[in-house]
């Protein structure tokens, strides 16, 4: 588990920091087109490894969650966050890259 919310960690303020070099290093019709296809794939690897994180959970995987509320708990919030990345944010956020390449 330490590895895969380490991997978690990492990728937040990784996210930040090149979101920012990008935005500023290239032009804004390049850095839309970058942003449609990296964050669809950042909000697919956060819910693969929110995944991966419950399938390892020691020492009987998901059925070990279910004993403890102290680790199911985050782990039903991560879940939920991902699940809003993915399914409702991601979406959203394509379509208004979209809508404002068109104005």
């Amino acid at each position: 588990m330490a590895s895969s919310c380490f991997s978690l960690k990492s990728l937040g303020p990784l996210t930040f920091v090149m979101t920012k070099v990008c935005y500023h290093a290239l032009p804004m019709s390049a850095f839309t087109t970058l942003q449609k296809r990296v964050f669809p794939l950042y909000f697919r690897l956060q819910s693969l490894l929110l995944l991966l994180t419950a399938v390892t959970h020691p020492p009987h995987g998901p059925l070990s969650l279910a004993t403890s509320f102290g680790d199911l708990a985050p782990m039903v919030l991560g879940g939920a966050m991902a699940g809003l990345n993915l399914l409702v944010w991601g979406p959203r956020t394509q379509d208004a890259m979209i809508e404002r390449i068109h104005q």
